[in-house]
Protein backbone atom coordinates (compact mmCIF):
# COMPACT_ATOMS: atom_id res chain seq x y z
CA UNK A 1 0.00 0.00 0.00
CA UNK A 2 2.81 2.52 0.45
CA UNK A 3 3.80 2.14 -3.00
CA UNK A 4 0.32 2.72 -3.95
CA UNK A 5 0.32 6.03 -1.88
CA UNK A 6 3.67 6.71 -2.76
CA UNK A 7 2.68 6.78 -6.22
CA UNK A 8 -0.77 8.62 -6.22
CA UNK A 9 -0.11 11.59 -7.67
CA UNK A 10 0.90 9.75 -11.07
CA UNK A 11 -2.73 8.68 -11.56
CA UNK A 12 -3.31 12.40 -12.47
CA UNK A 13 -0.92 12.31 -14.89
CA UNK A 14 -3.15 9.97 -16.90
CA UNK A 15 -4.64 11.50 -20.43
CA UNK A 16 -7.66 9.11 -20.54
CA UNK A 17 -8.19 8.03 -24.34
CA UNK A 18 -12.01 8.02 -25.22
CA UNK A 19 -12.57 4.71 -28.42
CA UNK A 20 -15.66 5.88 -30.11
CA UNK A 21 -15.98 9.42 -28.97
CA UNK A 22 -17.75 10.86 -32.28
CA UNK A 23 -20.94 9.15 -30.39
CA UNK A 24 -20.39 11.24 -27.78
CA UNK A 25 -22.46 14.70 -26.94
CA UNK A 26 -22.62 16.86 -23.77
CA UNK A 27 -26.19 15.35 -21.60
CA UNK A 28 -27.83 17.22 -19.59
CA UNK A 29 -27.56 13.84 -17.07
CA UNK A 30 -25.41 11.36 -16.09
CA UNK A 31 -26.47 8.26 -14.47
CA UNK A 32 -23.14 6.48 -13.26
CA UNK A 33 -23.62 2.97 -12.65
CA UNK A 34 -21.32 1.29 -10.59
CA UNK A 35 -20.38 -0.52 -7.13
CA UNK A 36 -18.12 -0.03 -4.18
CA UNK A 37 -14.59 1.49 -5.08
CA UNK A 38 -16.24 1.88 -8.77
CA UNK A 39 -18.68 4.37 -7.81
CA UNK A 40 -16.36 6.48 -5.26
CA UNK A 41 -14.91 9.17 -8.24
CA UNK A 42 -17.98 10.02 -9.56
CA UNK A 43 -19.39 10.34 -5.97
CA UNK A 44 -16.58 12.73 -5.31
CA UNK A 45 -17.30 14.37 -8.37
CA UNK A 46 -20.91 14.91 -7.70
CA UNK A 47 -20.28 16.01 -4.20
CA UNK A 48 -16.88 18.24 -4.41
CA UNK A 49 -17.53 18.97 -8.12
CA UNK A 50 -20.56 20.39 -7.88
CA UNK A 51 -22.16 18.31 -10.61
CA UNK A 52 -25.62 18.32 -8.88
CA UNK A 53 -26.37 16.46 -12.47
CA UNK A 54 -25.15 13.00 -11.33
CA UNK A 55 -27.07 10.11 -10.65
CA UNK A 56 -24.81 7.42 -8.45
CA UNK A 57 -26.82 3.84 -9.29
CA UNK A 58 -25.72 0.95 -7.24
CA UNK A 59 -28.32 -1.60 -7.98
CA UNK A 60 -29.12 -3.72 -11.24
CA UNK A 61 -30.60 -2.45 -14.03
CA UNK A 62 -31.74 1.08 -14.20
CA UNK A 63 -32.80 3.69 -11.61
CA UNK A 64 -36.17 5.50 -12.15
CA UNK A 65 -36.32 8.55 -13.37
CA UNK A 66 -38.95 10.86 -14.70
CA UNK A 67 -37.43 10.74 -17.85
CA UNK A 68 -34.21 9.88 -19.91
CA UNK A 69 -34.07 12.76 -22.39
CA UNK A 70 -30.60 13.55 -22.87
CA UNK A 71 -29.24 11.04 -20.32
CA UNK A 72 -26.08 9.49 -20.82
CA UNK A 73 -25.38 6.11 -19.04
CA UNK A 74 -21.57 5.32 -17.51
CA UNK A 75 -21.09 2.08 -17.07
CA UNK A 76 -18.42 1.58 -14.09
CA UNK A 77 -16.49 -1.25 -12.84
CA UNK A 78 -12.59 -1.31 -12.52
CA UNK A 79 -12.37 -5.15 -12.94
CA UNK A 80 -15.21 -4.82 -15.51
CA UNK A 81 -16.70 -8.04 -14.16
CA UNK A 82 -19.09 -6.69 -11.80
CA UNK A 83 -22.46 -8.34 -12.23
CA UNK A 84 -24.65 -5.63 -10.97
CA UNK A 85 -23.12 -2.74 -13.88
CA UNK A 86 -23.52 -5.77 -16.48
CA UNK A 87 -26.91 -5.89 -15.77
CA UNK A 88 -27.52 -1.85 -15.95
CA UNK A 89 -25.77 -2.25 -19.45
CA UNK A 90 -27.75 -4.92 -20.83
CA UNK A 91 -31.02 -3.03 -19.46
CA UNK A 92 -29.67 0.12 -21.26
CA UNK A 93 -28.58 -1.50 -24.20
CA UNK A 94 -32.58 -3.21 -24.64
CA UNK A 95 -33.65 0.09 -24.40
CA UNK A 96 -31.51 2.13 -27.02
CA UNK A 97 -30.30 4.62 -23.88
CA UNK A 98 -26.60 6.02 -24.96
CA UNK A 99 -23.91 4.58 -22.73
CA UNK A 100 -20.23 4.74 -22.35
CA UNK A 101 -18.27 2.15 -20.04
CA UNK A 102 -15.14 2.48 -18.15
CA UNK A 103 -12.74 -0.24 -17.03
CA UNK A 104 -9.47 -1.58 -16.87
CA UNK A 105 -11.03 -4.66 -19.00
CA UNK A 106 -13.01 -8.34 -18.52
CA UNK A 107 -16.61 -8.58 -20.31
CA UNK A 108 -18.17 -4.31 -19.84
CA UNK A 109 -14.99 -3.57 -22.08
CA UNK A 110 -16.28 -6.66 -24.68
CA UNK A 111 -19.52 -5.70 -24.71
CA UNK A 112 -18.48 -2.06 -25.04
CA UNK A 113 -16.51 -2.93 -28.03
CA UNK A 114 -19.07 -5.36 -29.53
CA UNK A 115 -21.72 -2.71 -29.68
CA UNK A 116 -19.38 -0.05 -30.51
CA UNK A 117 -20.03 2.54 -26.76
CA UNK A 118 -17.72 4.68 -26.34
CA UNK A 119 -14.97 3.78 -23.65
CA UNK A 120 -12.26 4.15 -21.72
CA UNK A 121 -9.76 1.94 -20.70
CA UNK A 122 -8.17 2.41 -17.35
CA UNK A 123 -4.52 1.00 -16.73
CA UNK A 124 -4.41 -1.94 -14.85
CA UNK A 125 -2.12 -1.81 -12.38
CA UNK A 126 -3.52 -3.91 -9.77
CA UNK A 127 -4.91 -1.56 -7.90
CA UNK A 128 -7.99 -2.23 -5.55
CA UNK A 129 -10.46 0.13 -6.82
CA UNK A 130 -11.26 2.13 -4.07
CA UNK A 131 -7.39 2.89 -4.37
CA UNK A 132 -7.75 3.86 -8.30
CA UNK A 133 -10.02 6.86 -7.85
CA UNK A 134 -7.90 9.13 -9.59
CA UNK A 135 -7.84 6.87 -12.59
CA UNK A 136 -11.92 6.49 -12.21
CA UNK A 137 -12.37 10.53 -11.79
CA UNK A 138 -10.17 11.27 -14.77
CA UNK A 139 -12.23 8.81 -17.32
CA UNK A 140 -15.97 10.09 -15.87
CA UNK A 141 -14.74 13.49 -15.89
CA UNK A 142 -13.47 12.94 -19.66
CA UNK A 143 -16.91 11.40 -20.60
CA UNK A 144 -18.97 14.53 -19.00
CA UNK A 145 -16.64 17.24 -20.81
CA UNK A 146 -15.95 18.95 -17.48
CA UNK A 147 -12.42 20.16 -18.52
CA UNK A 148 -12.36 22.87 -15.73
CA UNK A 149 -13.18 20.60 -12.63
CA UNK A 150 -11.05 18.15 -14.58
CA UNK A 151 -7.93 20.75 -14.41
CA UNK A 152 -8.94 21.07 -10.69
CA UNK A 153 -8.68 17.63 -9.85
CA UNK A 154 -5.92 17.28 -11.26
CA UNK A 155 -3.67 19.78 -9.62
CA UNK A 156 -5.42 18.61 -6.50
CA UNK A 157 -4.28 15.18 -7.14
CA UNK A 158 -0.61 16.21 -7.94
CA UNK A 159 -0.45 18.43 -4.61
CA UNK A 160 -1.83 15.72 -2.49
CA UNK A 161 0.89 14.52 0.08
CA UNK A 162 -0.20 10.72 0.85
CA UNK A 163 2.53 10.76 3.50
CA UNK A 164 1.90 13.45 5.71
CA UNK A 165 -0.39 11.56 7.87
CA UNK A 166 1.28 8.39 7.99
CA UNK A 167 1.88 9.27 11.85
CA UNK A 168 -1.48 10.23 12.61
CA UNK A 169 -2.50 6.99 11.02
CA UNK A 170 -0.64 4.91 13.33
CA UNK A 171 -1.98 6.37 16.73
CA UNK A 172 -5.54 6.34 15.63
CA UNK A 173 -4.52 2.54 14.94
CA UNK A 174 -3.42 1.89 18.51
CA UNK A 175 -6.54 3.59 19.35
CA UNK A 176 -8.75 1.76 17.27
CA UNK A 177 -7.16 -1.41 18.19
CA UNK A 178 -9.64 -4.22 19.92
CA UNK A 179 -12.38 -1.67 19.18
CA UNK A 180 -15.18 -1.29 16.47
CA UNK A 181 -14.61 2.08 14.45
CA UNK A 182 -18.30 4.15 14.12
CA UNK A 183 -17.49 6.94 11.38
CA UNK A 184 -19.50 10.33 11.67
CA UNK A 185 -20.06 13.40 9.61
CA UNK A 186 -22.45 15.83 7.59
CA UNK A 187 -24.89 14.65 5.18
CA UNK A 188 -22.39 16.84 2.57
CA UNK A 189 -19.11 14.50 3.76
CA UNK A 190 -21.07 11.51 3.46
CA UNK A 191 -18.41 10.08 0.92
CA UNK A 192 -15.93 10.63 3.05
CA UNK A 193 -17.57 8.94 5.97
CA UNK A 194 -18.12 5.90 3.34
CA UNK A 195 -14.66 6.10 1.95
CA UNK A 196 -13.17 5.31 6.37
CA UNK A 197 -15.73 2.79 6.52
CA UNK A 198 -14.83 0.37 3.11
CA UNK A 199 -11.12 0.95 3.96
CA UNK A 200 -11.83 -0.59 7.84
CA UNK A 201 -13.80 -3.49 6.71
CA UNK A 202 -11.38 -4.19 2.99
CA UNK A 203 -8.18 -3.59 4.36
CA UNK A 204 -8.02 -4.07 8.53
CA UNK A 205 -11.04 -6.63 7.47
CA UNK A 206 -12.78 -5.77 10.46
CA UNK A 207 -16.72 -4.16 11.12
CA UNK A 208 -17.30 -0.51 10.70
CA UNK A 209 -19.93 1.97 10.79
CA UNK A 210 -21.09 4.87 9.31
CA UNK A 211 -23.87 7.50 9.26
CA UNK A 212 -24.38 11.26 9.07
CA UNK A 213 -25.62 14.01 10.87
CA UNK A 214 -28.61 15.71 11.45
CA UNK A 215 -30.56 11.98 10.74
CA UNK A 216 -28.71 10.24 13.02
CA UNK A 217 -29.81 12.29 15.94
CA UNK A 218 -33.18 11.19 15.35
CA UNK A 219 -32.85 7.96 15.33
CA UNK A 220 -28.81 6.08 16.28
CA UNK A 221 -28.03 8.45 18.76
CA UNK A 222 -30.73 6.22 21.17
CA UNK A 223 -28.78 3.40 20.85
CA UNK A 224 -26.09 4.84 23.01
CA UNK A 225 -29.08 5.24 26.00
CA UNK A 226 -26.74 3.28 28.11
CA UNK A 227 -27.70 0.71 30.27
CA UNK A 228 -25.88 -1.40 32.48
CA UNK A 229 -27.24 -4.24 30.82
CA UNK A 230 -26.03 -3.19 27.26
CA UNK A 231 -22.79 -1.07 28.18
CA UNK A 232 -20.17 -3.98 27.21
CA UNK A 233 -21.55 -3.51 24.00
CA UNK A 234 -20.82 0.10 23.69
CA UNK A 235 -17.73 -0.46 25.48
CA UNK A 236 -16.26 -1.55 22.21
CA UNK A 237 -17.20 1.11 20.21
CA UNK A 238 -15.05 4.39 18.94
CA UNK A 239 -16.68 7.10 17.25
CA UNK A 240 -14.45 9.12 14.96
CA UNK A 241 -15.92 12.59 13.96
CA UNK A 242 -15.30 14.14 10.69
CA UNK A 243 -15.29 17.61 11.73
CA UNK A 244 -15.29 20.26 8.92
CA UNK A 245 -15.48 24.10 9.31
CA UNK A 246 -18.01 24.39 6.31
CA UNK A 247 -20.42 22.18 7.81
CA UNK A 248 -23.44 24.51 8.88
CA UNK A 249 -23.83 25.87 11.98
CA UNK A 250 -26.30 23.75 13.04
CA UNK A 251 -24.42 20.26 12.09
CA UNK A 252 -21.84 21.99 13.76
CA UNK A 253 -23.41 22.69 17.09
CA UNK A 254 -25.54 18.90 16.70
CA UNK A 255 -21.68 17.63 16.62
CA UNK A 256 -20.67 19.05 20.00
CA UNK A 257 -23.48 18.45 21.83
CA UNK A 258 -23.05 14.47 20.67
CA UNK A 259 -19.70 14.30 21.39
CA UNK A 260 -20.52 16.11 24.63
CA UNK A 261 -23.04 13.52 25.42
CA UNK A 262 -21.25 10.43 24.39
CA UNK A 263 -17.64 11.14 26.25
CA UNK A 264 -20.57 11.51 29.12
CA UNK A 265 -21.35 8.12 28.76
CA UNK A 266 -18.24 7.06 28.86
CA UNK A 267 -17.78 6.52 25.00
CA UNK A 268 -14.41 7.25 23.34
CA UNK A 269 -14.71 9.99 20.69
CA UNK A 270 -11.99 11.61 18.16
CA UNK A 271 -12.18 14.02 16.17
CA UNK A 272 -10.73 13.90 12.48
CA UNK A 273 -10.45 17.85 11.32
CA UNK A 274 -11.03 18.15 7.56
CA UNK A 275 -8.68 20.77 5.91
CA UNK A 276 -8.33 22.69 2.37
CA UNK A 277 -10.62 22.74 -0.20
CA UNK A 278 -13.45 20.33 -1.76
CA UNK A 279 -10.80 17.67 -3.83
CA UNK A 280 -8.09 18.45 -1.23
CA UNK A 281 -10.01 18.18 1.83
CA UNK A 282 -11.24 14.59 -0.04
CA UNK A 283 -7.67 13.38 -0.78
CA UNK A 284 -6.42 13.82 2.55
CA UNK A 285 -9.01 12.32 4.67
CA UNK A 286 -8.94 9.27 2.07
CA UNK A 287 -4.98 9.29 2.87
CA UNK A 288 -5.54 9.43 6.37
CA UNK A 289 -7.72 6.21 6.64
CA UNK A 290 -5.43 4.26 4.32
CA UNK A 291 -3.05 4.66 7.15
CA UNK A 292 -5.22 4.07 9.59
CA UNK A 293 -6.99 1.27 8.43
CA UNK A 294 -3.12 -0.41 7.36
CA UNK A 295 -1.48 0.15 10.29
CA UNK A 296 -4.80 -1.39 12.04
CA UNK A 297 -4.63 -4.46 9.70
CA UNK A 298 -1.37 -4.81 9.95
CA UNK A 299 -1.65 -5.12 13.93
CA UNK A 300 -4.73 -7.77 13.25
CA UNK A 301 -2.21 -9.74 10.64
CA UNK A 302 -4.57 -8.57 8.17
CA UNK A 303 -2.84 -10.53 5.13
CA UNK A 304 -3.30 -7.63 2.75
CA UNK A 305 -5.37 -4.78 0.89
CA UNK A 306 -7.08 -7.72 -1.13
CA UNK A 307 -10.75 -9.07 -0.53
CA UNK A 308 -11.27 -12.45 -1.02
CA UNK A 309 -13.92 -12.81 1.39
CA UNK A 310 -15.99 -10.18 -1.57
CA UNK A 311 -14.57 -12.76 -4.49
CA UNK A 312 -15.36 -15.89 -2.74
CA UNK A 313 -18.88 -14.34 -2.43
CA UNK A 314 -18.70 -13.17 -6.02
CA UNK A 315 -17.75 -16.65 -6.91
CA UNK A 316 -20.51 -18.35 -4.97
CA UNK A 317 -23.51 -16.55 -5.95
CA UNK A 318 -22.63 -17.50 -9.91
CA UNK A 319 -22.85 -21.19 -8.54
Amino acid sequence: MEETLRRFGEQFEWEPEIVNKDALKTYARYVVCGMGGSHLGAWLIKRYGNASNVVIHRDYGLPELPDWDDTLVILSSYSGSTEEVLDSADVALSRGLPMAAISTGGPLLAFAKEHGIPYVEIPDLGLEPRMAIGFSMLGILRFMNLSAVEATVRMAGKAADPFASKGEGERLATLLHGKTPIIYASAQNTVLAYRWKINFNETSKIPAFANVFPELNHNELSGFDILESTQNLSSKMVFLFLRDPSDHPRIIRRMDVAEEMLIERGMVVERIELKGDEFSKAFASAFLSDWTSFSLGAAYGAPSVETPLIAEFKKRILE
